[in-house]
């Protein structure tokens, strides 16, 4: 009996964590500053003069530069991960140099988004698309040129949808962060970026951007 207690011990670490894995071969690594085509002056003032580029196992690469300082306050949202983000709020600039696939698995092509946060709409069309409602949704930068800009849902939307040449935005969703820095596994097969992003509180809000994975339904 003794020989199975190490088996025994990490299956009950593995549901302590959420059946939350790190992703050995994928990497991390500080890169300069926004360079990417289309991108106006005002967006590469607006963040972070390092960005960090995402390589996966398969080779998929992509390129964040966060925002200075995200603009939070402190509020109640049920059911949200990030209820302190205001709808719209920009995130950051992503370049895509191979495109990627969306949470609702449309194809975004390769090239530089703006990130806008915002609130998935509580309605019988959402329900149950995601485990959170909190979600960044893709912009190509040549139409979203300044990020001090705020856009109601529906101009956000159209916006956003040019991305995908259809008529739903492009959807990257968030999850529950983890250590700032990793890419971790968890269930449904959602591949997590976490990234500690410095606010207005002069604190950090740690994001967990899903960075490969679909919707179940």
């Amino acid at each position: 009996m003794a020989q199975r207690v190490p088996t025994l011990l990490a299956v009950i670490v593995l549901a302590a964590v959420g059946l939350r894995s790190c992703v050995a071969t994928a990497q991390i690594q500080r890169i300069l500053a926004l360079s990417a085509a289309g991108a106006s002056d005002e967006l590469k003032h607006a963040v972070e003069d390092k960005g960090y580029r995402v390589t996966l196992d398969d080779g998929w690469t992509a390129e964040f530069w966060f925002v200075k300082r995200l603009k939070t306050t402190t509020k109640e949202v049920p059911g949200a991960l990030y209820p302190g983000l205001a709808n719209a709020e920009f995130v950051g600039v992503v370049n895509l140099p191979k495109g990627m696939t969306d949470f609702r698995g449309q194809a975004i092509p390769a090239g530089a988004y703006t990130l806008r946060y915002q609130l998935l709409p509580q309605d019988g069309d959402h329900m149950g698309v995601s485990t959170y409602p909190d979600f960044l949704l893709a912009i190509p930068v040549t139409g979203d040129p300044n990020p001090d800009r705020s856009y109601l849902f529906k101009k956000l939307a159209a916006l956003s949808a040019k991305s995908t040449g259809m008529n739903h935005p492009a959807v990257i969703a968030l999850d529950s962060a983890g250590e700032p820095g990793s890419i971790v596994q968890g269930p449904q097969n959602l591949t997590v970026f976490t990234v500690a992003v410095a606010t207005s509180g002069d604190a950090t809000e740690k994001l967990g951007i899903v960075v490969k994975g679909t919707a179940t339904q």
